[in-house]
Order: C-alpha cells, then sequence, then structure tokens
C-alpha cells in the first residue's frame, strides 16, 4: 500500500477539465467596457542610431487615444530580470529588430497598427554583430557600452594537466547548437487598467507575476505595492514568459489613457521580441583511461546573448556547470563566455543550458566508447555519479543520486528483452 498521498498517486492537474471544456479564461479572452488595443512599433534595423521620431500624423487620427516614445514614460526606461539593461522604449539607439521604440493605443487593433505605419523613424544604421566571434573582436562594434562580453565564469576541480597525463586516450571536439523558438500556442498577451483606487492591475499570460510587478513599477513610477499583477491561465510558456514581455507596454498605455488595454504579440513579434534558446559553441576535451574511466574534462563554453542579458549569464554558468555531465570526472576545468551579440535576446528555456552540455558530454561519451571499443552503457556504468562522489563543482551527494540506478534498470529492460527475442516470445 502506498503509504503517500501524492506520490505513485493518480492525480488530475487542476486545470485538467476547465481546458478540455473550453472554460478556462485565457488573457486574450478577458473583455472591458472601453477597452483599447495596444500595439508597439518595432526596430527597422538590428543595430541602428535613432536621429528623431514624428509621432504627429499618428496621434491626430481618430479613434487613437496615445501615442508614447521613450520621453513620456513617467518612471525608468529600462527593465532585466536579473540586470537592468533593456529599455522599455529605445531612445538613443536600437539593439535588435525585436526593440520597441513606440506605442499606441486605439480603437481597435487595426486602427493601433494602421497608426504604426504614420510614425516616422529617422535611423542611422549601424554595423552590426551577429556572430560570437564577431562580437568578442577587439575592434568589434559594441552592442553595450562596457562592451559585447557580458560575463566571463571559471570553473576548476583537480589538476587537468594530470588527468590528461594519465589518461590513454584524449577526444577533442567542438559543438554547435542552435537558437530555438518557444513557440507557444497562445502569444504574449496583457491587459492592464489603473483602478479608481490608484492600484494598477495587469492580468497577463506570465510565468513570474512577482518578478513581472516588480519590473513594472519602477517604469510606471508606481510603489511596488500599488502594482498587481494577475496570472491567467497560461497557454504555454517553457521559460519563455519568464521575462517581461507585454505587461510594461500596457501598463504604460492604461495609464496615459485612464482606460483598459490590451497589449497581443502577434506571431511574428513573438518570433522576433521573445528570448530563444541560447544558441552555443562548445570545445570540449576528455580523457579516458583504456578502460574507459575518465580522468579529465577541459571546456569553453560561449553562448550567443542576443541584445539584453535576460537571465541568459545564469544560463550560460549553468552550462558549464554541467559540461561533465552526470559522471564522476576527476579534473575539470571550463570556462564560460556570455556574449552580447545583435541578434533576437536568449533566456530561459525548458533545461536552462543542460541540454546544451548533454548534447555535448553524451556525444563524448559515445565516441570515447566507440574508439575503445567499450559499450555506451558499459562506459556511462562505470563512470556515473554515486554516492559520495563528486560533481565538476566538487560537491558530494549523499542522497538522491539515482543515475546508477536507472542505468542499472535499463540494462536489466534491454537484457530481457533481447532473452525474449531470442526465445521467441
Amino acid at each position: 500500500m502506498n503509504e503517500f498521498p501524492v506520490v505513485g498517486q493518480e492525480l488530475q492537474r487542476k486545470d485538467t477539465e476547465a481546458k478540455a471544456m473550453g472554460e478556462a479564461v485565457y488573457t486574450g479572452d478577458m473583455k472591458f467596457p472601453g477597452l483599447l488595443h495596444g500595439k508597439a512599433l518595432r526596430s527597422a534595423y538590428p543595430h541602428a542610431r535613432i536621429i528623431s521620431i514624428d509621432t504627429a500624423a499618428a496621434q491626430a487620427m481618430p479613434g487613437v487615444h496615445a501615442v508614447l516614445t521613450a520621453k513620456d514614460i513617467p518612471g525608468i526606461n529600462i527593465f532585466g530580470l536579473a540586470i537592468q539593461d533593456q529599455p522599455v522604449l529605445a531612445q538613443d539607439k536600437v539593439r535588435m529588430m525585436g526593440d520597441a521604440v513606440a506605442l499606441v493605443a486605439a480603437d481597435s487593433d487595426d486602427l493601433a497598427e494602421e497608426a504604426l505605419g504614420k510614425i516616422k523613424v529617422e535611423y542611422e544604421e549601424l554595423p552590426g554583430v551577429f556572430t560570437i566571434e564577431d562580437a568578442l573582436r577587439e575592434e568589434a562594434p559594441k552592442v553595450h557600452e562596457k562592451g559585447n562580453l557580458l560575463q566571463h565564469t571559471r570553473l576548476r576541480k583537480g589538476n587537468i594537466e594530470e588527468g590528461f597525463a594519465k589518461s590513454d586516450l584524449v577526444v577533442e571536439n567542438v559543438y554547435e547548437t542552435q537558437r530555438v523558438e518557444h513557440a507557444y500556442i497562445e502569444p504574449e498577451t496583457s491587459v492592464a487598467y489603473l483602478g479608481y483606487d490608484g492600484i494598477l492591475n495587469v492580468w497577463t499570460s506570465t510565468q513570474y507575476v512577482f518578478r513581472d510587478r516588480r519590473q513594472i513599477a519602477p517604469v510606471v513610477n508606481m510603489p511596488v505595492n500599488k502594482v498587481r499583477v494577475i496570472q491567467m491561465a497560461t497557454g504555454g510558456a517553457f521559460g519563455g514568459k519568464d521575462d517581461i514581455t507585454t505587461e510594461i507596454q500596457a501598463a504604460l498605455l492604461a495609464i496615459k489613457t485612464g482606460r483598459p488595454v490590451k497589449v497581443v504579440w502577434s506571431r511574428r513579434e513573438s518570433m522576433i521580441c521573445s528570448t530563444k534558446r541560447h544558441p552555443m559553441r562548445m570545445l570540449i576535451k576528455t580523457g579516458a583511461t583504456k578502460d574507459g574511466m575518465l580522468m579529465a574534462m577541459e571546456g569553453t563554453v560561449y553562448s550567443d546573448k542576443g541584445a539584453y542579458c535576460s537571465i541568459g549569464h545564469f544560463i550560460t554558468k549553468k552550462t558549464g556547470l554541467h559540461l561533465a555531465g552526470p559522471y564522476y570526472v576527476p579534473n575539470v576545468a571550463v570556462d564560460t563566455y556570455a556574449v552580447y551579440t545583435n541578434n533576437t535576446i536568449c533566456g530561459p528555456y525548458r533545461g536552462f543550458g543542460i541540454l546544451q552540455a548533454s548534447f555535448a558530454h553524451e556525444s563524448q561519451m559515445d565516441i570515447l566508447a566507440e574508439k575503445l571499443g567499450i559499450s555506451p552503457l558499459e562506459i556511462r556504468m562505470k563512470n556515473a555519479l554515486k554516492h559520495g562522489l563528486t560533481n565538476a563543482t566538487g560537491q558530494s551527494f549523499e542522497h538522491g543520486v539515482g543515475f546508477y540506478d536507472t542505468l542499472l534498470k535499463a540494462k536489466e529492460h534491454m537484457e530481457a528483452y533481447d532473452l525474449e527475442e531470442v526465445s521467441g516470445r
């Protein structure tokens, strides 16, 4: 008999019935009397200086209730999950195609779109950097004034030179991963309304209401306790709605107009504005003895951050921490570099940088096994972390280390399957 009320029990998700019956209310379903529709004008270039913005024609249109640029923001014109490096509305220059330069609130979505076309922006196009290699060149154009290297971290365990000296085989390779879109079914959506009580209400498709509130409040120049963020039913996120998306835009327009405002990103906007999984370039060198025991792993990880940080420097660092995989490696040396480019911003995505590392270290294990004449399963079982062994950061786990047992179960299952095949069952 299972003694646990949850573990091992068949449970139904709390939101399953409402979603299956079409009763779940998403932010896009919300309706209010006097609801306005908000849209953002996006940059025409990945990297350019803004010379001027003329909004007169858009403001003169019937049915357009607000046109905002950076000068109209009541608080600070910057936000960011970990580092405040992303402008709400670009003022001096744009750093990626997704940068917003103006906001419009109108009676309809189509009218707001038409008004965006009336806004005239004069740019001076600047050279951009679109690869990690170009961004790290000494003479590279700067995405941010402080430079294109956001963060460098170092991980050291044991003596890497001694580890390779004890290795009978060394495998060295370069692995690259691509930028990946979350592609959730529901696009980024928010509705904002400033209540009669002075409370700014923001209903949104998000993953973290308190971090949203913390970023909204300084921009609208309100105390945090005057900003209320409500998470609606969320039609997919996977990390992509961890960052601010439409919340600040809807809030600014609602405060300016005194009416509820809904902002829904088109799929195109979602593609060019929202965070993506980081493309990474990983140089990895792994040494092992002739019987398949890992002795050393040396690696260098470069991530393409895109134009802003999000929490990508943590993700890049975590890729480095996990580059040795779930294996005991006595000697480890890894350097990670988070690099700004003029590409689309990268941030959280399921796995938080570990999937990129897994691609590299599991490929290395397969290559080592092949070259040493050992089965891929055997080399993993030989090196799997167990109780009392230390990981790449030197941490020893005494509980919850299930990797070896999982491999053992897989081996037993495969052997049982092979026996059934042989017996013809």
